[in-house]
């Protein structure tokens, strides 16, 4: 039987999604970001789905959401970009709480999101060797272009941004996979994405996974297209994403 355990990690509010009896177990352990305005519950049924497999499944509240939810910054995506720093900062605080309790067998580790969670998981393949598998749901790898579509978007309805936000928010360069493709370094990736997305464009997932074609670090990334498809996960791409986690981390 899957159950739910809660859990504060210093201030990190997360559940924790797991077959009962392997809750003192060692199984592979996939921590799992919600979208923007979401919250760790929303994904609960996409934990359960891979608890299923015999996985244990970490959701935490991104700052800024949930059990942590603070009003939205009125400058356009300042809230959003503070909100996956946050994730950023406090993953090896949730990874390390189960290492360190020998609770995943054989260090396997598993990061996937949805929307902004998919953004976060990209921005994590760059400086964590560790990740031994990843899925990018409708999230864009490409953050500088994403960066700059809201900024554009924003002057265009004359929405104050401040003329230095590039810089203010530069710790994206170093966190952007579209710069350091080569840090998938020939890891199990998988890419969904649907075509008629109107939150964060298709063409910024589908270019990437094109550009990277052929590629030595890139020969187990896999993308699947939504066709027709908007900003909505179904069941059934929940059940592709538990089978690609239980097929990389088994």
């Amino acid at each position: 039987m899957v159950k739910i355990y809660r859990r504060m990690l210093q201030d990190v509010p997360i559940l924790e999604v797991v077959e009962e009896k392997s809750r003192y177990s060692k199984v592979p352990l996939v921590i799992f970001y919600h979208g923007w305005r979401s919250d760790k519950e929303l994904v609960l049924t996409q934990a359960r789905k891979l608890a299923s497999k015999n996985i244990r499944v970490v959701l935490p509240d991104a700052m800024n959401h949930g059990q942590r939810r603070e009003d939205i910054s009125s400058i356009p995506s300042f809230t959003f970009w503070n909100s996956i720093q946050g994730n950023l900062t406090e993953f090896d605080l949730i990874k390390d709480f189960y290492l360190s309790r020998d609770l995943v067998m054989d260090e396997k580790i598993g990061v996937g999101g949805y929307s902004m969670g998919g953004m976060t998981t990209g921005a994590l393949l760059t400086q964590h060797p560790e990740i031994s598998a990843a899925t990018i749901i409708m999230g864009t790898p490409n953050l500088n272009a994403y960066a700059k579509l809201v900024r554009d978007s924003a002057k265009e309805h004359h929405l104050y941004v401040p003329k230095d936000m590039k810089n203010l928010t530069s710790w994206i360069d170093d966190y952007d996979l579209n710069n350091y493709p080569e840090t998938i370094n020939n890891r199990p990736v998988l890419f969904w994405h649907g075509t008629d997305d109107k939150r964060i464009p298709y063409n910024q997932s589908k270019d990437f996974f094109d550009s990277i074609q052929g590629q030595p670090y890139a020969q187990q990334v896999a993308f699947i297209t939504g066709y027709k498809a908007e900003h909505l996960v179904e069941t059934r791409l929940m059940d592709k994403i538990a089978n690609f986690f239980e097929y990389y981390l088994y």
